[in-house]
């Protein structure tokens, strides 16, 4: 038997057919982009996950349009990913994506989804994750089961949000999200500056509160 030639028509069938890249946890690396404690870290963040598909689930939908790419009609849309308070924004063209999004109940604003793409990098201000080749995979929560899905869930001091354009890094805790709900209004009256004060000052008090309450309650 002549194995030069089998091994031939092996080597040309693994080259025509490479393997899949490993498909990442999207909502992890939207968490990381936020945690991150630099401009370095972020970066290199960035470029490791740049061209490689990413799994997002639970976004939620924020602006929906109907649009025409290269000649094929899709659905642009602009979806928060809870995690990490960012946005992530793509446009859907394959037949069989537009299929289950228009499945009924037709998907709309304020519906979530479960999304793979590949990360093209950031949008302005850095605060948008860009997407490419987007396949929807199911219509989706709008948020993990507790206890069970995100670091946040299950422990309550983990970070949930970090703001990083201060004098120095804030990180919010699971447990103080609420805290996000000011942000507008904050961000409205003040600027930056404001959110930054207003959340260092609401951090240091309520660890201020904790801590005596564990001290009343005789734990370290």
């Amino acid at each position: 038997m002549h194995r030069l030639p089998l091994l031939l028509a092996v080597l040309l069938l693994a080259a025509a057919n490479p393997l899949k890249a490993a498909t990442s946890n999207g909502n992890e690396f939207a968490l990381a982009l936020t945690e991150a404690k630099s401009a370095a870290g972020r970066t290199a963040l960035l470029q490791g996950a740049t061209g490689r598909p990413h799994f997002f689930r639970y976004l939620q939908i924020i602006e929906l349009e109907q649009v025409t790419n290269e000649g094929r009609a899709g659905w642009k849309i602009a979806a928060f990913e809870p995690s990490s308070y960012m946005d992530v924004h793509f446009t859907v063209t394959m037949p069989v994506s537009l299929s289950l999004l228009k499945s009924d109940p037709v998907t709309k604003i304020g519906d979530a989804i479960a999304v793979t793409g590949k990360v093209l990098g950031t949008g302005p201000g850095g605060n948008v994750i860009l997407l490419g080749e987007p396949i929807v995979r199911h219509k989706d929560r709008l948020s993990p089961q507790v206890g069970k899905e995100l670091l946040s869930e299950v422990n309550p001091g983990a970070t949930f949000y970090s703001y990083t354009e201060g004098p120095r890094p804030l990180k919010l805790e699971a447990r103080d999200r609420d805290l996000l709900a000011h942000r507008d209004r904050v961000m409205a009256a003040g600027g930056p500056k404001a959110w930054f004060e207003f959340l260092e000052a609401e951090i240091t008090k309520r660890k201020q509160q904790r801590a005596a309450a564990a001290k009343e309650n005789g734990r370290p």
